[in-house]
Order: structure tokens, then C-alpha cells, then sequence
């Protein structure tokens, strides 16, 4: 009887316990993290009697998880994946809404700037239309630092919202690490309460929705966790000690966050994170944020730059030319949030060009002109040559330059416009040698008649060139070659070009000293030295007897005489007794130590000692001084220089030149609106730019009447709305008072069209296609977060399945731990009535 009772008593506590766990799954059923558990039931050790073994009833051996840890990491990888997306999708939806809201996005205010600049064009003076002009521009600087503000707000907030998350992920990994520490207690994960294992997973399930995790599981079930690309990396647990991870502004880029695992121990560096919460947050500040930030400020800049080009380009309507329309605040260069309206008085206002053309009320035709201006492109030189570029005082420059035969000249380059007091000297020439200087249009002003021979006629040809810097077009004209000022009968006339003091020849001028008080030290007035210029020892071979020849030298601008009688080869002072006799005020000849002295005896002036009509730079150089170049003061217009050899039989030549001058400081486009320039049509197809205030004619050309009327003179354009007729006449000039004009506003009308981003867009295609770009972001991301959540679910239902627990499942073994509880409690009872029965056996 006793092995009947052991047995329903083993079977009895058996079930009883299986009952328990069953209780236990239902009662947990909600319970977040929980994982089913099972019993496991075993028989116990039969026993032998006779010839063979009976059984001993049955035994509770543990209760076990329904854990799968691949099910498992699974379900933590997916969460990771779909919770990156939660805030990804969150805040660029907000962003969406920032930008093409149109109280705050910019494509509403940037249309309203440019309307308004569209009216202020259609009436350049009225005062309204500057005032709304100045209202639209001011709201568009608004509106960039409200757009930047709010840029701002979700770059603080999503700052905010990874520094909570990361504190959620330290609280965690410290969690883990008193789990672990528990965890050592026993020898196998198997030995380990359940509820604590669960914990581990729970945790670890929500470290992963906030960060994508990497682990590794000891045999006692106590977890390793790394965040970065491998185990070995980024580990926030091991053991029982745990890791902290801080996050901080970088200290070169303030929008960008860094990370840095156990900032006081031993720092390490934390890699992007892409995953989980934190990864969504941080994927939106760098790919979404940063660059719509970034694109904004690059559209503020573009706009301040491009508007105030226009803007200063243009004269206001006091006649000044216009200053910045938008500025950035100090603390904000370049950034949208700084970006303000620098003008606010309607008069600042530049809508006016700086140029603008008149129609002669009296032209015989009916065409209209318009002028613009653009910075001119040439081919050709840029610059003098080599060295010479950079000659500038106290430095002088010298270079040797060939003459092939076949061209007959070689290019110095370019005297730019505004270079000041310029000297190019030809060094030691040879008989042929000379220097000329042209204007762009072909207007020969110093040098010497190149039309005199077939020779010089072929160079000429090949000097008008584009490629040597001249204008298309281009027509030589020597009505103006070594011409200067002179003075008949008290009358002054000036032939110069644009009144410009060029002189070819070898100049002296007035030397000023500095003087000190001997007693104090003090400075005093400079004193004047007269000019004075001393030349080489004076050359024999002839060349005394070949000078004398009639107009080879002027001096002060008076075409020395031949001698009578000739001078003799071996007589200098018959040369300077020559000189003196030519009665020129004010200037002594003499030799000193052989060579030739030409002094200042009277007045303050320059010394000049040019060459006449048959002179050549050959023959101030048998008297001792090399030819130069001269600008004195400002150059007006640009020029180019050229070295030519006029000898028919020239073969590959060389020939040195130095330059030196003070400083280049010149504004072509200003010194073309302090002209005053006509243009007469002396033809149907040929017009004449003469510079009304000098009376310098200045450009002769045709015009190609099959095509387009279009003008274009060092920069300008002048358009005509038919073709010219001949008699016409139209006046540019620098439009000094700025009113009518719209020329400056039309330009800025324009820019609403010109593609000045990259990529080739307008301002407002860019920030359309930034609007669009984020949109895509937007669309992809809800897209993946559709896709993951299916992911999500599936792993779910997967490990629900293996680790959740099912009612009706727990139902079933409810039922069956019953049926069993109450058959082994029967077999008891039937032990114990059996036992009673033979007790009751008298």
C-alpha cells in the first residue's frame, strides 16, 4: 500500500506544481516582458523486485523558458529599425510644414520682393513704389530669419530629445549591470529565476529602441552590450560594470553632436548612430536638418550677394551710386538668421543704372536705345608681359622680346586703364626698332607713321588683331599720333586723346628735396631742383653728321632745324652750340664728360626730348639716351603697347624693354561715366564714338546691318529697337542724377530668372527643390516605416509564439494538470481505503 501512496503523492505534488506554473503563465499573460514558462516532469528511479522493475511514480525536475534567442534578437533588431523611423518621419513632417507654410517659407516672400521690384521698374521715381519696394525687401530679410529660427528651434528640440534618450540608455546599461551582477551567482542560465532573465530581455528590448545594440550572452546568462561595429568596440556592458555614454555640442560645428562612451574613465569615440530612436533623431539633424540649414544660409548669401551686386551697380536718386541693399548682422555673417535691410531711406534706393543713353530729339530715324553694361571680355593681353607686370615703384623690370621677321612687331601687352605714370623704355635699339601704342580700337597715338611703307602696312594689318587685344572691328586711325598741346598766337589747342600727357622720347622733370631745420630737425618745405637730363657719351660712327637731318628731334615740342652748317662726326660741343641755337626758353645744352646735358635754366617744367616725324628711337640713342614710353598720371583707356622693326629684310630679332610705374588704381566702367560719349551714324552701316568733352573721336566702325543693331564699346551695349538711320545721334553718359532711369531695377527684375545656384536653378527652384528633397525624405520614410512595421509584427508573432502565452494553450494544460492532480489524488485515496479495508480484517 505504501508504494501505491508514494506514487498518487509524487504524481499529486507533481501536478500540483505544474498546475502552479500554468497559473503563473495566465496570471502573467499581460505582463510586459514575460516569457512562458513550462514544467518538466521526469519518473523517478524504478524499483526491482522479482525478475523485473516497477515504477516509482513521478517527480518535478524544473520549470523552463520558452525562450529563443535568435526569435529574440530578431525582435530586437526589428524594433530598432522601425523605431528609427518613428522620429524621422515626426520631424520632417514638421520641417514640411515650416518651410511651405506661407506665412514662414520663403518662395511667398521672395515672389512679393520681386514684384515689387517689377513695379518700382515700371516707375523708377515714384516714392510709393521705393517704399514698398524697401517694405518687400525688409519682409524678405524677415522672413530668411524666421525660417532660420525655426530651423533653430527644431535643431535645440532634437538636441533636447537625444540628450533625454541617451540619459534612457544609461539608466539601462546600469540596470543591466546589477542584472549581470546577480547573474554571477549561479553557474548557468538555466539555474536563473525566470522573472530575472525576463527583466534582461525587457531591457535589453528597450536599449535596442533606443539604440541599436550588439550582445553576447555568458553561460550564465549575463549579457555583453556594444554599440559599436564589432564586440570588441563601443562596450557599454560587461560584467557587472557599466559604461556611460555623453553627448555634446562639437566644438568646430556647433549643429553637430558627438558622442563619447566613458567620458571620465577611458573616453572612446562612439560611430554614427543609425539605428533605433536615437539613430532616427540623429539621421533627421544630419541628412535632413544640417543640409536644409546649410541650403538656406547658401540662399541668404546668394541673395545678399547677387542683389547687392545689382543694387550697388546702380546710382540712387541723389546721383550716388547705390551701397548694400542687405547685410548680415555681426554675430550672423553669412547666416540667414543675421540677414537685414541696410537701407531705409526710399531716396537710397538704386533703380537707376549707371549709364544711360539719349536719343537726339532732332535724329532723322525713329530707332530707340537702350544701354546696359557688363564687365568687357577680351582676348589678347591682360596685363604688360612677363616681369613688366609687376614693375611697380620702387621696382623696375626688364625683359627681352623676339620680332619674328614674318610679323615685324612683337606685344608688350596691355597698359590697363587707371595705371599711373607709366615709363617703357626701348633699351639700345637698332635703326628700325620702334615702340607704338594703340588704343583698342585701333586709334595709333604714339609711335611713328607705320603707313609709309608697304612693310609697315602688312604689320598694321597684323597688329589689328583680337587676339592682340584689340576690339572686333577695328580701324587704324593715325589723326591723332604723337599728338599734344600747343599754343599759336595765345590760342591753346589740345589734340590729345582724352586729354591724356603721353609723351615718346626721353623726359626730365623737376626733383623735389626734402629740407630739416639743422637746429631742431624739424621738416621744411622741399626743395625744387630744376629738371636736368644727362646722356651717354655722345656716339661717333656718323651719327652727328646724320642728326642734323630735318625733323628728327623736338624739343619742348619744337621740331628742331637741321644745323648750318652740318655738324661734323667728331664735334659734340657743335652739337649742343646746335641746341642752343634753336632759341627754346628756358633749356641749355651742354656736354658733360662727352655726353649730352639738357637743363631747366627758368621755370619748374619738365624737360622734353621727343622724336619728330623722321626721328627714331635709334637716334636719341646715338645721342646718349634711350626712347621712353610716357603716361603721366592717369591712363584714361586701355592701351597697348607693341615693339615693331620695320626693316624689310628684318630677320629674328630681339630688343629690351623696362618698365616701371606707380600704381594701378583704375575703374574703367567710372572713367567711362565721366566721359561723355556720342555716337553719330555717319552711314546707314558706319558710326563714330566721339568723347564729347575732349572732342576725342574715339572709335570709327561698321555696322552690320543684317544683323541685330547691337553696339558694344569697352563694355557698354547699346541696343537699338530698329536700325539706325544716318544723322542719328545718341548721348551716354554717366547718369549722374538717377532719376527716370530703371536700368538697375530691371537687372534686379531679372535675377528672378537668372540661375545662379548650383545646379543651374533660379534662388526660388532651389528652395523649391530643397522643399522637395525633403518631401522625398518624408515619403521614403513612411514608406520604410510601413515596411517595418510588417517586419516588427512578423517577429512579434514569432516570438509570441514561441515565448507568449496563450490562453487557450494554458486552458488546455489547465485541464489536463487537473485531470491529472485528480487521478493521482484518487490513487491515494485508493491507497488509503485498501489500508483501511485490511485494518478493518479481524
Amino acid at each position: 500500500m505504501s508504494d501505491l501512496l508514494s506514487i498518487g503523492s509524487s504524481g499529486v505534488t507533481a501536478y500540483q506544481r505544474a498546475l502552479a506554473t500554468v497559473s503563473n503563465n495566465i496570471a502573467n499573460v499581460n505582463t510586459e516582458g514575460y516569457t512562458r514558462q513550462d514544467v518538466s516532469l521526469n519518473s523517478n528511479e524504478p524499483r526491482e523486485i522479482g525478475g523485473g522493475f516497477i515504477g516509482t511514480g513521478a517527480r518535478f525536475d524544473q520549470v523552463r523558458r520558452q525562450y529563443d534567442a535568435f526569435v529574440e534578437s530578431n525582435l530586437r533588431n526589428s524594433n530598432s529599425e522601425l523605431q528609427s523611423q518613428e522620429p524621422l518621419l515626426s520631424y520632417v513632417n514638421r520641417l514640411i510644414d515650416v518651410m511651405g507654410d506661407q506665412s514662414i517659407g520663403l518662395t511667398t516672400a521672395m515672389n512679393l520682393f520681386f514684384e515689387s521690384s517689377r513695379n518700382l521698374a515700371s516707375d523708377p521715381a515714384s516714392t510709393v513704389q521705393r517704399s514698398i519696394f524697401l517694405r518687400d525687401a525688409d519682409g524678405l530679410a524677415a522672413r530668411f530669419r524666421q525660417l532660420s529660427t525655426q530651423f533653430e528651434l527644431l535643431n535645440n528640440e532634437t538636441q533636447q530629445a537625444v540628450e533625454t534618450d541617451i540619459g534612457q540608455v544609461n539608466s539601462i546599461t546600469q540596470q543591466l549591470a546589477q542584472l549581470n551582477k546577480q547573474f554571477a551567482k549561479k553557474s548557468s542560465a538555466s539555474s536563473q529565476p525566470s522573472e530575472l532573465l525576463d527583466q534582461r530581455d525587457l531591457l535589453l528590448r528597450n536599449l535596442s529602441g533606443l539604440i541599436a545594440v550588439k550582445t553576447k550572452f555568458a553561460e550564465n546568462g549575463s549579457v555583453l552590450v556594444s554599440v559599436g561595429d564589432t564586440l570588441d568596440q563601443g562596450i557599454l556592458v560587461r560584467d557587472n560594470t557599466s559604461r556611460a555614454i555623453s553627448v555634446q555640442a562639437s566644438a568646430t560645428d556647433p549643429s553637430k553632436l558627438q558622442f563619447q562612451i566613458d567620458p571620465y574613465g577611458n573616453p572612446e569615440g562612439l560611430p554614427a548612430v543609425g539605428s533605433g530612436k536615437i539613430g532616427g533623431v540623429m539621421t533627421f539633424r544630419e541628412q535632413v536638418l544640417a543640409p536644409a540649414i546649410d541650403a538656406l544660409d547658401n540662399l541668404a548669401q546668394a541673395m545678399v550677394t547677387q542683389v547687392n551686386t545689382i543694387h550697388k551697380d546702380g546710382v540712387d536718386a541723389e546721383g550716388l551710386l547705390g551701397t548694400d541693399l542687405f547685410g548680415f548682422s555681426a554675430d550672423q555673417a553669412g547666416q540667414a538668421g543675421g540677414m537685414q535691410l541696410l537701407i531705409q531711406d526710399t531716396s537710397r534706393v538704386a533703380a537707376a543704372g549707371q549709364f544711360r543713353v539719349i536719343d537726339d530729339p532732332l535724329n532723322p530715324g525713329t530707332a530707340q536705345a537702350r544701354v546696359q553694361y557688363d564687365t568687357p571680355q577680351y582676348a589678347g593681353p591682360t596685363a604688360l608681359i612677363g616681369d613688366l607686370a609687376n614693375a611697380q615703384v620702387p621696382r623696375s623690370a626688364t625683359v627681352k622680346v623676339g620680332l619674328p621677321s614674318a610679323q615685324g612687331f612683337a606685344s608688350l601687352g596691355l597698359v590697363k586703364a587707371g595705371t599711373q605714370d607709366l615709363v617703357l623704355t626701348l633699351n639700345s635699339p637698332n635703326a628700325t626698332q620702334n615702340l607704338q601704342v594703340f588704343t583698342r580700337d585701333g586709334r595709333h597715338l604714339l609711335g611713328s607713321d607705320l603707313t609709309a611703307s608697304a612693310d609697315g602696312n602688312k604689320i598694321v594689318d597684323r597688329m589689328l588683331k583680337s587676339a592682340n587685344g584689340m576690339e572686333e572691328g577695328a580701324q587704324y586711325s593715325d589723326a591723332m599720333l604723337n599728338a599734344g598741346k600747343s599754343t599759336t598766337n595765345g590760342q591753346t589747342v589740345d589734340s590729345r586723346y582724352l586729354d591724356m600727357d603721353l609723351f615718346m622720347g626721353v623726359k626730365a622733370s623737376v626733383q623735389y628735396i626734402q629740407q630739416f631745420n639743422p637746429s631742431t630737425g624739424a621738416l621744411l618745405d622741399p626743395k625744387a631742383t630744376p629738371a636736368l637730363m644727362q646722356g651717354r657719351a655722345v656716339s661717333g660712327n656718323g651719327w652727328l653728321t646724320a642728326i642734323g637731318q630735318s625733323g628728327r628731334f623736338t624739343l619742348d615740342g619744337v621740331t628742331l632745324t637741321p644745323p648750318n652748317p652740318a655738324l661734323t662726326n667728331n664735334d659734340p660741343q657743335g652739337l649742343a652750340n646746335w641746341i642752343n641755337g634753336q632759341g627754346i626758353a628756358g633749356v641749355k645744352a651742354s656736354i658733360v664728360n662727352g655726353g649730352l646735358q639738357l637743363s631747366r635754366t627758368d621755370t619748374l617744367q619738365d624737360i622734353r626730348f621727343g622724336l619728330g616725324p623722321n626721328g627714331t628711337p635709334a637716334d636719341l640713342s646715338a645721342l646718349g639716351f634711350d626712347t621712353s614710353v610716357y603716361v603721366s598720371g592717369t591712363a584714361q583707356d586701355d592701351l597697348l603697347v607693341f615693339v615693331t622693326d620695320t626693316a624689310a629684310t628684318a630677320t629674328l630679332d630681339q630688343a629690351t624693354v623696362t618698365a616701371e610705374f606707380k600704381d594701378i588704381d583704375g575703374d574703367i566702367k567710372q572713367m567711362l561715366r565721366a566721359q561723355s560719349l556720342q555716337v553719330t551714324f555717319t552711314a546707314n552701316n558706319r558710326y563714330e564714338i566721339r568723347d564729347t568733352r575732349s572732342d576725342t573721336l574715339l572709335a570709327e566702325r561698321l555696322l552690320d546691318t543684317q544683323a541685330a543693331p547691337v553696339i558694344h564699346y569697352r563694355g557698354l551695349t547699346l541696343e537699338f529697337t530698329t536700325q539706325p538711320s544716318q544723322g542719328d545721334k545718341f548721348r551716354i553718359d554717366g547718369n549722374q542724377d538717377g532719376i527716370g532711369n530703371n536700368e538697375a531695377m530691371l537687372k534686379l527684375v531679372a535675377l528672378e530668372e537668372k540661375k545662379v545656384m548650383p545646379g543651374g536653378l533660379t534662388m526660388t527652384e532651389a528652395y523649391i527643390e530643397r522643399v522637395n528633397l525633403v518631401g522625398n525624405v518624408a515619403r521614403q520614410a513612411a514608406i520604410s516605416k510601413q515596411a517595418l512595421t510588417v517586419v516588427y509584427e512578423q517577429a512579434q508573432e514569432a516570438r509570441d509564439g514561441t515565448s507568449g502565452v496563450s490562453l487557450d494553450e494554458e486552458a488546455s494544460a489547465l485541464v489536463r494538470f487537473q485531470q491529472a492532480y485528480q487521478a493521482n489524488a484518487k490513487v491515494m485515496q485508493i491507497a488509503s481505503q485498501l489500508f483501511d479495508a485490511i485494518l478493518q480484517v479481524r
